[in-house]
């Protein structure tokens, strides 16, 4: 009898002197196929630009590949060998800009390095020192594999096909399931979703990711867009709110906080902000970073949902500033990685007016996690958090992967998190803020060489992102003297059960680099703080 089952995409992406790797895919493919496919009722599509890419003469070759392969795979794996391949009229050579494109879609990739050996005579010095500049670009991101023979890359292969396909069919499921919570809790308090009709008679929908992805980008073409994206807010806005006054939150409001009252708040706001979320996330990729109106829908979708009144119960009043905490990330971690620094400038930079203090605050310190889950209330947002170092942290960066980033390979999205924490932590202090918010960033280790990086090129204005994290924070003179204050102030920082300090070294980090030195780790960056004998 037939059977439904998913079919996901594996591009398989390399120059042209690794052909036999190519085909040990494609082998490894049908073997995961004829050995899981029943089973998982997943069926994997191996294909390439030799054999699924269609020709269309509207677009270069390479961007027809990009738009017919790389967009719609699930997984891309690259090999590499002696060749980085042909140079392209998008910058860099074809499987270069597909990696790129899928890494930013948030797609999985896994690439390959041989180590095979090769006759000197049969190498293009040229291109065998640009694959081992590749290598070395993509090794700190744990993109990168080595393998020293056919049969150990034949091994490599089907383990890591196993592992990427059984994350991502997890990461369906979860997805699958936070999206009809989040629709069974909206129904339940009498919310269901709905699209936004708009004047340029278009249907605007923020349910899931790709709907709001697909409405902004329609919306920026629209003649009309700006006003659509503004009455669409206005309803997204209205609709939380009418969510933190009903009777079913309220219920929950007027008892003590504990393991059972916190995580169901927790879950209904989260549910009737994804949305939102969707929304500025899209709004944070696509967006005009430049024009004032797209600047101001954002500050103002924020800083509204931000807005406390004390009354009743105080942590009941903070904790209903949660959905503009959940905004400030979406938007923030999306416009970081798109290299959108204004969004970020846009909100930072943003006043909320407290009822309670009758004055204006900073948005960054009302929505200061500490605040928003005020006192001990953090550490139930789910069981067992009261034992870890940083819950919300922990609690956001689970929660945004799963709605913004489901595919994304888990090592490159922390990479992002945990830099928007040092970002926001960084901009806080900056803005005169004794007890910044440190996040998770001051005890994962493993994104300690992303960070080193990304600071680094805003030292030197160097790269895509480097200068815009300057302009970020006011340029060089003002990164720099920001640099000396967040590194006293993290000094007197205590240390938080047992877990390192926040990092104290940004000013060494930043001198130096403009010294011309790089370091990826603390130890490199303290040898090279040593006086030399």
């Amino acid at each position: 009898m037939p059977i439904e089952a998913k079919i996901y995409r594996i591009l398989i992406a390399s120059p042209s002197d690794v052909i036999e790797e190519r085909e040990i895919i494609r082998k490894e493919v049908d073997r995961w196929n004829a050995m899981h496919a029943e089973d998982m009722k997943i069926i994997l599509m191996s294909i390439g630009w030799e054999t699924n890419s269609t020709p269309d003469l509207r677009d270069s070759g390479q961007e027809v590949i990009n738009r017919q392969l790389v967009d719609k795979c699930d997984l891309l794996i690259g090999v590499f060998w002696t060749r980085l391949g042909t140079p392209t009229v998008l910058g860099g050579t074809g499987t270069e800009v597909e990696i790129a494109r899928a890494r930013n879609e948030g797609k999985r990739c896994i690439v390959y390095f041989s180590d095979k050996e090769v006759s000197p005579s049969k190498i293009d010095q040229e291109q065998y020192r640009q694959v081992q500049e590749y290598w070395n670009q993509l090794q700190p991101t744990g993109l990168a594999n080595r393998y020293n023979s056919i049969d150990d890359f034949k091994e490599r292969v089907f383990r890591h096909i196993t592992s990427a396909v059984q994350e991502i069919a997890r990461e369906d499921k979860a997805r699958r399931a936070a999206e009809q919570e989040a629709k069974l809790t909206e129904q339940a308090i009498g919310l269901p979703i709905q699209t936004i009709p708009t004047t340029s008679n278009t249907e605007i929908s923020f349910n899931t990711l790709s709907e709001a992805q697909t409405s902004v980008k329609i919306l920026l073409d629209s003649r009309f867009g700006v006003q659509d994206m503004e009455d669409a807010k206005e309803q997204e806005i209205a609709r939380i709110q009418s969510v933190l006054t009903s009777p079913d939150l309220g219920e929950l409001f007027s008892r003590q906080p504990s393991v059972e009252t916190i995580p169901a708040i927790v879950q209904i706001l989260e549910a009737a902000t994804t949305p939102s979320m969707y929304a500025l996330a899209a709004i944070g990729s696509y967006a005009d970073e430049n024009s004032q109106e797209w600047l101001d829908i954002v500050g103002d979708w924020i800083e509204r949902l931000s807005t406390r009144k004390i009354e009743g119960y105080e942590w009941a009043s903070y904790i209903k500033t949660y959905p503009g905490l959940l905004l400030l990330y979406a938007l923030g971690i999306s416009a970081l990685r798109a290299g959108k620094m204004n969004f970020l400038k846009e909100v930072t930079s943003r006043q909320v007016y407290l009822r309670e203090y009758r004055c204006d605050s900073l948005l960054l310190e009302v929505l200061d996690p500490r605040y928003v889950f005020y006192n001990t209330i953090s550490g139930m947002i789910e069981p067992g958090f009261e034992r870890r170092f940083s819950p919300v942290s922990d609690h956001l960066d689970s929660l945004l992967k799963n709605k913004l980033y489901p595919r994304e390979e888990e090592a490159r999205y922390i990479d992002w998190f945990d830099f928007l924490e040092f970002v926001l932590s960084f901009k806080a202090v900056q803005q005169s803020k004794e007890y910044p918010y440190f996040g998770s960033f001051t005890w994962r280790w493993e994104t300690k060489r992303f960070m080193f990086k990304m600071i680094q090129d805003a030292a030197v204005g160097e790269g895509r992102y480097g200068s815009g994290i300057s302009d970020l924070f006011g340029g060089d003179a003002k990164l720099q003297e920001t640099a000396v204050i967040y590194d006293k102030v993290a000094s007197n920082s205590k240390k938080d059960f047992g877990r390192i300090v926040p990092p104290s070294y940004i000013n060494p980090l930043i001198q130096i680099a403009k010294q011309g030195i790089r370091v990826s780790s603390y130890d490199e960056l303290m040898k090279n703080l040593q006086p030399t004998r």
